[in-house]
């Protein structure tokens, strides 16, 4: 249950980025200690006291308990368990067992023998994955569970697990056989070259600490071979109340549930003779290390440049001080950054700064940068100059004023949105206040100091920082890219990062800013209103023709969510025009608005909540964007520019030509991404509009071209439907609905999106793809079909996902031990042939792979034979009616469902009645979708297989990869977007507040 991640990442989550408004502590009164019982040092600013919403307690055994009433979700409680223990604490014979232990807590306990927990938990309507999860690191493991909790009975059951979870596993050996295939095939899910990268460049960053040899994954040898007893010693050793905590957030009792804890978990019992829990150390070296690490699958470029220094505490007002100092420090140096990225001729096409904790034992400033193949050294020379600009003239007073207004609305969003905010959000910060010791204030104390602190803080504070990180003596330089192209050496890698230092560089010089909107436009009117009582909606239409959709809620408070759309899209271009239609919406976003370039509005809206994305789809072009709602009228001046006003930057378009460049060039060295590409290829029988993007295809986008069929597409709004979901008062919105949306020209044109005659093949088709070097497999169906869209023939589509995602589950990943996760899901397109998609997805290892795939044909079969048993059926019509329950009370979910029913005209007082499809959830149904959706005759079968070990299957013509010059592909497929099954992060970002 974790992904794999490449340095970059690991930086950030190995020990999170901070973040002045995340902390985490013991309450108020306890004394601060480290992981080994020492006390913390303080001085005399007053103690960052605990959020005064949580409920905290320690009992007798040791084990700490975290209360929190919070009411989003509605009638939900998050029950999560923290164990301070992971995979650094490992003994030699371990390496990989503390996951593997998180592994068998789902697979057998006191209370619940081998899987029935999960059947238990989707008997509630609970979701493996989403609402059941866990995740181990390297100094943690932390166990996630979310129930409701409008039935006592669930959450006495809920409590259960977390109880039997922190001492009753049960270990059974054949369990433990079963499930030493799966973590093996969550351990070959994360093999590729950024493993192979990271494996190489982690134990160079952690010389001499005992992280860089306890990667959470492990060693597949140990995965294999390891006894029981083996693993029983770790859970033994390390599962203790002393190194536990028990989080509750949600819509409970906190008195109630504090007894249940005291109840259920002071009877625990450490050992008699415990080992002692270590504080691991990370060395800080007086000396630089470099490693430059090519891979022949690499398909990016990446330099780091990372200073370790002490660990910065986050206890009293002056350590939170120190934070934002360190917060505005880096958001102006990413500014900066990004300003660079922006440039025709800049040497990377990301880059970023931040301080993140290694472990729990040093700080470390990292500056990261995603170089264009062949400009290592330009794009680390970049880094280093910039922070040499900052040290030598700092920063300006402009900069610093838009960094201070970010860093409030941050903050202040934070407590506008405290009680609205997901649970989940809570418990993450609550469970590292518990691990790392550190303070966890309220989101209005964050709030209120940093009102006071921030007016103080001055230039010379903030620049500082710049000259105390690159004084630190423990320097690490790191660059990864492909084999194939040209890498520096280690020393070429160090004489650029050192030439650079003390050189003299020139002052930033800043932009100037004009206004986003000189004049307003003359408003035009509303002409009509409607009012769909039965849903809250209201219904404007304009004097230019379009339509405004309003849908007030009161879910979030500072979030309004915003939708545009026009049928029309690149259907209605030519082949020859598509690639520039269809790359059109990204290069007016990358150039500005009316006179104004993009940095010059990001400036302009420093402070404020806004964003606003055109695009042009297939059959549709629009907007989407967000706002808080005292930004709205920011929102729809964009809106209003977005459309009337794309501005030519030929050194933007350059930029964005040059960046996309540099993310196709090298995906012909990816495994899955040819294998993906060639699949989509092959699925549209290799339609020029559904080929993957190729240098030869960017070659043919023409600048001009893609600003005229942009211009076209946004000439006229009288189509046009906008959709306005969230904390919107139609009263505050209708003036500005009037000035700039009815003012938008209109040429009333009759425009419908044509048919461009894309079509899947017919009959069955397989194909296969020799490619990577590590053992590890991809198979892929799809079946397709002809068909006629209707609600329940929606519904019934969904209800076969629903009983696939169990039944595969059970029998590729419980019973066979085949797979990670495999995924699987449908739908049917209306647009523009009504036709059906079902596909069905996962890897293994190539050995398995024939076996597997006729599994899931023997799960099919049965399905269509036999239907489905009533304990399923009961397990998606509750999961089905938690998920509605929730999703209600969700702007997202009332956004995507006004923009369905308005794209096709059908009526939105529907929604009210989603409730009833729970009904059609029959095994009948089921069976009869199996025999509609899942046609024998009419599929793709794709198989992935390592080079060498190919089965002799039908394979592809050359594909049109990325960097290929010549397209000439035969049959590939295309997957509907794979969901990859819920992993751990090395370490779980903590929530920003």
């Amino acid at each position: 249950m974790r992904v794999t991640i490449s340095i970059p990442l690991a930086l950030l989550l190995f020990g999170c980025v901070k973040h002045a408004e995340v902390g985490t502590t013991t309450p108020d009164g306890q004394t601060v200690t480290t992981s080994d019982g020492k006390p913390v040092a303080h001085d005399d600013s007053p103690a960052l006291p605990t959020d005064p919403d949580l409920v905290t307690g320690e009992l007798a055994n040791g084990l700490r308990y975290y209360i929190r009433k919070h009411g989003k979700p509605e009638k939900r409680v998050y029950l999560w368990l923290a164990v301070n223990a992971g995979s650094v604490l490992e003994d030699d014979d371990q390496k990989g067992l503390a996951h593997f232990v998180e592994h068998m807590a789902f697979n057998g306990t006191k209370r619940f023998e081998k899987n029935t927990l999960i059947d238990f938990l989707e008997k509630a309507g609970m979701d493996f994955g989403a609402d059941l999860n866990a995740f181990t690191s390297f100094d943690e493991t932390v166990y996630q569970l979310k129930v409701p909790t409008d039935d006592p009975k669930l959450v006495a059951k809920g409590l259960d697990i977390l109880e039997d979870w922190s001492s009753a596993l049960s270990f059974d050996a054949k369990e433990v056989d079963k499930e030493r295939g799966v973590v093996i095939e969550e351990w070959r899910l994360g093999r590729g070259a950024g493993q192979r990268i990271f494996d190489k460049q982690w134990p160079v960053y952690l010389e001499g600490s005992k992280y860089a040899d306890r990667k959470p994954i492990g060693e597949k040898e140990i995965l294999e071979k390891a006894p029981v007893a083996t693993l029983q010693r770790f859970y033994k050793d390390w599962y203790r109340p002393d190194l536990m905590a028990v989080v509750v957030v949600g819509d409970v009792d906190p008195a109630a549930m504090k007894k249940e804890i005291e109840s259920r978990f002071g009877k625990l019992t450490n050992p008699s003779k415990e080992r002692p829990r270590p504080a691991v150390a990370v060395p800080l070296l007086d000396k630089t290390r470099a490693a430059v690490i090519t891979d022949p699958e690499a398909n990016f470029t990446t330099v780091t440049l990372a200073f370790k220094g002490k660990l910065t505490p986050y206890d009293t007002e002056k350590d939170y001080r120190a934070h934002l100092v360190d917060d505005l420090f880096h958001g102006m140096l990413r500014a900066r950054l990004d300003e660079i990225r922006q440039r025709a001729d800049a040497p990377f096409v990301f880059a970023f700064s931040n301080t993140s904790s290694m472990g729990r034992a040093v700080d470390t400033f990292n500056l990261t940068a995603g170089a264009k193949a062949g400009h290592v050294e330009d794009a680390l020379q970049t880094l280093v100059v910039e922070v040499e600009r900052v040290k030598q003239h700092g920063f300006l007073a402009s900069e610093f004023e838009r960094e201070r207004a970010r860093t409030l609305r941050r903050l202040e969003r934070n407590v506008t949105e405290k009680d609205t905010v997901d649970g989940r959000s809570y418990a993450f910060e609550t469970v590292f206040h518990f691990l790392e010791n550190e303070a966890m204030p309220s989101r209005t104390k964050q709030y209120e100091l940093a009102k006071a602190m921030v007016p103080g803080i001055t230039l010379a504070e903030v620049n500082e920082r710049a000259a105390y990180w690159t004084a630190q003596k423990d320097r690490v330089l790191m660059a990864s890219g492909a084999a194939r192209d040209k890498m520096p050496t280690d020393k070429e890698l160090l004489a650029v990062a050192d030439a650079v230092v003390g050189k003299k560089v020139a002052a930033y010089e800043d932009r100037a800013t004009g206004e986003l909107m000189k004049t307003k436009p003359t408003p035009g009117t509303i002409t009509k209103t409607e009012t769909i009582a039965e849903i809250g909606v209201t219904v404007w239409t304009l004097g230019n023709g379009a339509k405004v959709v309003v849908k007030p809620t009161d879910f979030k408070k500072d979030e309004v969510l915003f939708e545009a759309m026009s049928p029309g899209g690149t259907s209605l271009v030519s082949n020859k025009q598509y690639d520039s239609a269809t790359n059109a919406a990204a290069i007016v976003s990358r150039s500005g608005l009316g006179e104004l370039d993009n940095v010059t509005i990001r400036n302009l809206l420093a402070g404020k909540v806004v964003n606003v994305n055109p695009f042009i789809g297939e059959l549709e072009e629009g907007m989407r964007g967000n706002a808080s709602p005292q930004d709205l009228e920011t929102l729809l001046q964009l809106v209003h520019l977005t459309a009337t006003a794309p501005r030519k930057d030929p050194d933007a378009f350059t930029s964005w030509k040059a960046s996309t460049a540099e993310f196709v060039k090298n995906r012909d060295l990816n495994p899955m991404q040819v294998f993906f590409e060639q699949f989509t290829a092959f699925r549209w029988n290799n339609h020029p509009r559904h080929m993957p993007t190729t240098l030869e295809s960017l070659d043919r986008v023409d600048h001009d071209a893609a600003l005229e069929i942009y211009k076209s597409r946004f000439a006229d709004l009288g189509d046009f439907t906008f959709l306005f979901t969230g904390n919107v008062d139609p009263a505050t919105l209708e003036p500005l609905v009037k000035t700039y949306l009815a003012s938008l020209p209109t040429k009333k044109r009759k425009e419908r999106w044509k048919d461009v005659g894309a079509r899947h093949p017919s009959g069955v088709k397989k194909f296969e793809i020799d490619k990577g070097v590590d053992p590890k497999s991809f198979v892929m169906l799809e079946y397709h079909g002809a068909t006629r869209w209707t609600p329940d023939a929606e519904d019934d589509i969904e209800i076969l996902a629903d009983v696939l995602d169990i039944r595969l589950r059970e029998v590729l990943r419980e019973d066979m031990s085949g797979v990670y996760g495999a995924f699987s899901n449908g739908r049917i397109n209306r647009r523009p042939k009504p036709e059906y998609s079902y596909n069905i997805g996962f890897g293994c290892a190539p050995e398995n792979a024939g076996k597997l795939q006729q599994a899931v044909f023997d799960i099919v079969a049965s399905l269509k034979k036999d239907g489905i048993g009533e304990d399923y059926l009961e397990k998606i019509r509750e999961k089905r009616r938690r998920t509605l329950e929730t999703s209600l009370r969700e702007n997202r979910f009332w956004s995507a469902q006004l923009s369905e029913h308005f794209r096709y005209g059908t009526d939105p007082r529907k929604i009210n009645e989603l409730e009833k499809s729970i009904a059609r959830v029959t095994s009948e149904n089921a069976q009869k979708a199996a025999k509609k959706y899942l046609d024998d005759r009419s599929h793709f079968e794709g198989l992935l297989m390592p080079e060498g070990q190919g089965t002799g299957g039908a394979k592809p013509g050359k594909a049109a990869v990325a960097g290929d010059k010549a397209v000439t592909t035969k049959p590939a497929a295309t997957p509907a977007k794979a969901d990859k099954p819920a992993a751990t992060p090395a370490k779980a970002d903590k929530p920003a507040g």
